[in-house]
């Protein structure tokens, strides 16, 4: 009887230690997969707003508020994985996304110039797009029969400026397939639009306003707004302050949202000034006194609200910049 309590006690201690040990395995495999996770580039979703704010941390898109980035992490982990980091036992029964290197999921496509053979030998205003993809809402995709992204929104805003006879182009190289050919990540962006814009400084020496124009991610109420009865899609100015123009473009800046203030309340978000550490500060506004970055709009923002927004911007800077001359 005493040898079968010792044995049954001995199968005790050892079980035990066999449970120990599948837990102190499960909690290093856990642990060691949330660490992985945090130094990898990965595929999001960009259904979460939280996770959109995480992308936007280490990239060089522009939001207004701030957020706590080990929450958003842990976050990203539980979104990805399905595995509630508060309750380690839910990784038996989550299921896997698969994990990539790109930074973003874009649905939009390059778009040509649907004016090509129109010729400007001595542009005054050049319109680029460091992120060329940024989607618009499709909501009245087939009334306008247009693709809803920030690059058919330059080629409209180009349009109505040159009916203005300042003479504006748009820069039509696809950015994503220089990224590509090179081999670059989606955050060497601003490297590819930094070449193209020294290239047209070169090619065009009558150039004197660089307008980058972006969309940005935050909800519609947001990014929409009513002025006398018309929908349009709110603007937000960005200015890097760590680079050698940065008063000029301040400067210029204020001047442009001051007047759009004073001609359309409400239109305007304001001025973001970025600086420090994790945020860009520079957006290659080093390269002219007169390199401004508006996020016009939001991913939910129609078409009609951009384009009347656009028709807003071409009546402020025709004032702002002298009637083109």
């Amino acid at each position: 009887m005493k040898k079968r309590i010792k044995l049954k006690t001995k199968q005790k201690k050892a079980s035990k230690k066999k449970k120990f040990v599948i837990y102190s395995s499960i909690t290093f495999l856990v642990a060691s997969f949330i660490l992985t996770l945090n130094t990898l580039k990965f595929k999001i979703s960009l259904g979460s707003d939280e996770l959109i704010q995480y992308i936007l941390y280490s990239s060089n898109h522009n939001m207004e508020y701030e957020y706590d980035k080990k929450n958003i992490s842990k976050k990203i982990v539980e979104f990805l994985t399905n595995i509630t980091l508060d309750n380690p036992s839910s990784i038996l029964s989550s299921n896997y996304r698969n994990l990539t290197d790109e930074e973003e999921s874009l649905n939009s496509e390059y778009i040509e110039d649907p004016y090509p053979d129109k010729k400007i030998d001595e542009p005054l205003v050049y319109i680029y797009n460091t992120h060329q993809l940024e989607e618009y809402s499709s909501k009245n995709y087939e009334e306008y029969n247009v693709t809803p992204n920030v690059l058919m929104a330059s080629y409209i805003f180009r349009e109505k400026l040159n009916r203005l006879s300042i003479p504006t182009i748009v820069e039509e190289t696809d950015v994503n397939e220089i990224l590509k050919i090179n081999s670059w990540k989606y955050y060497k962006s601003y490297d590819v639009t930094r070449m193209l814009l020294e290239q047209a400084k070169e090619d065009y020496s009558s150039l004197e306003y660089f307008i980058d124009l972006h969309r940005d991610s935050v909800s519609h109420d947001k990014t929409y707004v009513k002025i006398d009865g018309k929908a349009y899609a709110k603007v937000l100015f960005i200015v890097g302050l760590e680079n050698k123009n940065y008063k000029e473009n301040l400067e210029f800046t204020e001047g442009f949202n001051d007047l759009i203030h004073e001609k359309y309340p409400g239109l305007s978000r304001g001025i973001y000034k970025k600086q420090g550490e994790g945020v860009n500060g520079v957006y290659n506004q080093d390269l002219d006194k007169h390199v401004i970055l508006i996020e016009l709009g939001g991913v939910d923002n129609t078409i009609e609200e951009v384009t009347n927004t656009i028709d807003a911007l071409c009546d402020v800077l025709f004032e702002y910049i002298g009637g083109g001359q």
